[in-house]
């Protein structure tokens, strides 16, 4: 008796993240605010590669020393396949994506951008797939600084699409 209602217990928490496999985790869902889209030129080195990609940015919640961010890879018009992590360090985390078969020969990275944050994260395409990577060691706080701070608060895959949350402030 006692697995029957271990098994449908564990099934009702299983449901609804399935259920939101097509909007965000239940950690973000609630509190995802999309600002503009970032559109990113491609830079390509070989192959059939897309002009851009697309990047929807969430809105700035700021705290009372900070904010937090988000950004998530719109992989919908270039990938196909499960998006998996492939690294994940305190101030970085890496995902790869298989690439739809019209970009599967594609060699490149994300070309020159104006965006503020562009600093933060990096993009290219390799042996069939696209690999995202995002890193705030450009903005964290060298060891002997401790009157600010800057966390990845926050990372998964949401669907297909990578996901990422960060804060920074004093």
């Amino acid at each position: 008796m006692f697995r029957i209602v271990a098994l449908l217990a564990s099934s009702l928490f299983i449901s609804p993240s399935v259920a939101m496999a097509q909007g965000l985790s239940p950690s973000s869902r609630d509190t995802f605010e999309r600002q503009e889209d970032l559109l990113i030129p491609v830079e390509v080195t070989s192959g059939n590669c897309p002009t851009q990609v697309r990047y929807w940015q969430e809105s700035h919640r700021y705290f009372e020393a900070g904010d937090n961010s988000g950004i998530m890879l719109d992989v919908s018009t270039i990938g196909q396949g499960k998006t998996e992590f492939i690294d994940s360090q305190d101030y970085s985390v890496t995902f790869k994506t298989p690439l739809s078969p019209e970009f599967y020969s594609c060699i490149g990275r994300l070309g020159d951008s104006e965006n503020h944050y562009r600093s933060l994260y990096d993009l290219w395409f390799a042996q069939g797939h696209v690999f995202f990577r995002f890193d705030i060691t450009p903005i964290a706080p060298a060891p002997e600084e401790n009157w600010y701070f800057a966390t990845i608060t926050h990372q998964e895959i949401v669907g297909q699409y990578p996901y990422v949350r960060w804060a920074a402030g004093d």
